[in-house]
């Protein structure tokens, strides 16, 4: 089985689309994601390229693009049930390799588009049909993995990142200014639109999307799956027990692993759920970042609250786990920021730079799979007490529908120019027509747009940064069986009103498997460097490339930018916008640009 990938390809249209030069360039481009193998497959008018990471097994036979009878494949991603799969296919398929991969390709050939219905696990596929001419692209359930697309008059071109699909000839190298602009007004974690980038033709496919298209460049597109509307009560009269067996069935399957699987380990309800889970089934390293500048208490602890309680859970599960701790910093160089810069969206989270360094600690440890805890506080009600929550979407103690109206505004970055802000109103809008179409009470509906809309930019980043260290992240409460459950039950068992805080029925399933005070732990949100070291050594990346700054046309149009000399009155969020946005515009209009770039809104594209 082959895993963590980076996949691309083009299907032609007439005799001007790409060449295979051209692939073998978008590829290389992808290096970072698969740097175990590459290979190529051509034939006709299409062509398919993959890197490889292995995860499991190194043979030859699993080489891909891989090819079955009249269907071949490039694909990125774990299908953590393809042995079941492939049980129940050995019936009329001789299988000469142990790959997922392979299964995938002998399920299609068996139950055609149906068997996406069949995948458990994390993928981004291209199947090109030979017998009906037609390339098919597939992204998982809720969009862990991602796959980029380009479509001109002569070819559709894909790849798993932006950057590398650029080094297609003829994909502009221009940022949609209307995407920044919503983007600045309401972060990146409220764009309503999942197929939307921020580079001027260049679309994502949006989750569970299944998207056909014919060799004459006639295009068919459906969703296969949805987050399921409230059904009633569970068949299980204890919705605890339920949901410690699914997230327990979850774990198990995301440790099939021919390399150690390892586990971040914050101290919170989630990864300390995640870690326990995973510590009864085998021995895990579990992995915390600590801040060297916390002090020790007189009992051993650190002052870190995340190391105090990991340390908690480490003593509490014994030998089962391997507990290491990872000192990090604040301080913040032009390197992290490039780092951290993947073209699909804006890194507008300085925290994104401590999230590359942890998935940074696995990969120097000689580790290369890591369980991950994001996810449970979308799909159970985990922001309900935040103090943002409480203000701009809605107070369980006293709920007001009208208050979520705030929740856009309530995101928008500082520093802005009159030009951004001027499209406030329609960012709101955009946001809150999608959510008045959701089904639910205002909790339950908030929920369900931010698994839409925050979720799917959380795993983007997640994915961009482990694979940027060539890490695979694996997310067990993104299994599907976990989120379908969530949302079928009435949201509410999830929240507890009088003590404004969700995941209710998620603590329940782990009690007496967590100890008590970290299922007591109050919610915090993942930690921000040393205020005062961040803010000073941003301050002097700012004054340092000032010049570069005020000159560049997209930060100068995005941004009101203090008097010269004074960027240290500037606070730490503004700060990083100014930097991390000139470093990604830099990188979008750089090498292998076919032509200079030019700033396009969306009342100009064609």
């Amino acid at each position: 089985m082959f895993t963590g990938c980076g996949i691309a390809g083009a299907l032609s249209f007439d005799r001007t689309g790409p060449r295979l030069a051209d692939l073998r360039q978008v590829v290389e481009a992808l290096a970072h994601r698969g740097p175990d193998a590459e290979g190529f497959w051509q034939q006709d008018n299409v062509m398919l390229g993959h890197r490889r990471l292995s995860i499991i097994g190194l043979a030859e036979s699993g080489t891909q693009p891989m090819v079955r009878d009249h269907l071949a494949i490039t694909y990125n991603g774990e299908l953590y049930n393809y042995r079941k799969l492939r049980s129940e296919l050995s019936r009329d398929f001789v299988f000469t390799s142990d790959t997922d991969t392979e299964v995938i390709l002998r399920a299609w050939q068996r139950w055609g588009r149906a068997a996406v219905d069949r995948f458990d696990g994390m993928f981004a596929f291209a199947l090109w049909n030979k017998a009906s001419r037609s390339l098919t692209l597939v992204r998982d359930r809720l969009g862990v993995k991602p796959l980029y697309l380009h479509r001109s008059a002569s070819a559709l071109m894909f790849a798993s990142e932006v950057e590398a699909l650029l080094r297609f000839p003829g994909v502009p190298r221009e940022p949609d200014v209307d995407a920044l602009r919503h983007r600045l007004l309401c972060s990146s974690t409220l764009e309503p639109d999942q197929s939307r980038t921020v580079v001027r033709q260049v679309e994502a496919l949006p989750p569970a999307t299944i998207m056909t298209v014919s060799a004459d460049g006639i295009t068919r597109s459906a969703k296969y799956w949805a987050l399921p509307d409230t059904a009633g009560s569970a068949e299980h009269p204890d919705p605890a027990v339920e949901l410690r067996l699914l997230l327990g069935d979850a774990v198990e399957s995301m440790l099939v692993s021919d390399v150690p699987v390892a586990a971040f380990l914050s101290g919170g309800l989630d990864s300390s759920a995640i870690t326990a889970l995973a510590a009864g089934r085998q021995r895990m390293p579990a992995v915390t970042v600590a801040h060297p500048s916390a002090a020790r208490s007189r009992e051993g602890l650190s002052g870190d609250s995340d190391l105090r309680y990991s340390e908690a859970l480490a003593r509490h599960l014994g030998e089962r786990v391997d507990h290491r701790t990872v000192p990090q910093t604040a301080d913040v160089s032009l390197a992290d920021i490039d780092a951290v810069c993947d073209l699909a969206s804006l890194a507008d989270d300085v925290r994104h730079v401590g999230i590359l360094a942890n998935y940074r600690s696995i990969r120097d440890m000689g580790l290369k799979v890591v369980l991950n805890g994001q996810g449970a506080d979308e799909l159970m009600g985990g922001y309900v007490g935040r103090p943002n929550f409480v203000a701009n979407i809605v107070d369980v103690l006293a709920p007001d529908e009208k208050t979520v109206r705030r929740l856009p505004a309530s995101r928008q970055a500082g520093s802005l120019s009159a030009d951004v802000l001027r499209y406030r109103r329609t960012a709101d809008e955009r946001v809150l027509d999608y959510l008045a179409g959701l089904t639910g009470g205002a909790v339950e509906r908030v929920h369900r747009l931010l698994v839409h809309t925050q979720l799917l930019r959380v795993v983007q980043f997640e994915d961009f940064l482990a694979m940027r260290v060539t890490v695979e992240a694996r997310f067990p409460f993104l299994d599907h069986r976990v989120a379908e459950w969530c949302f079928s039950r009435p949201f509410d068992m999830h929240i507890e009103t009088t003590k404004r805080r969700g995941k209710s029925v998620l603590r329940a399933a782990m009690n007496g498997v967590l100890p008590q005070e970290l299922l007591q732990r109050r919610k915090e949100v993942f930690p921000y460097p040393d205020s005062v070291r961040l803010h000073a050594a941003l301050t002097a990346l700012a004054t340092e490339h000032e010049p570069e700054l005020r000159s560049d046309p997209l930060v100068a149009s995005m941004f009101q930018l203090p008097e010269k000399g004074r960027m240290d009155t500037v606070d730490t969020d503004s700060l990083w916008l100014f930097l991390s946005v000139w470093r990604w515009h830099k990188r979008l209009t750089n090498a292998h640009s076919a032509g200079s770039a030019t700033l396009v809104g969306a009342e100009r594209l064609p």
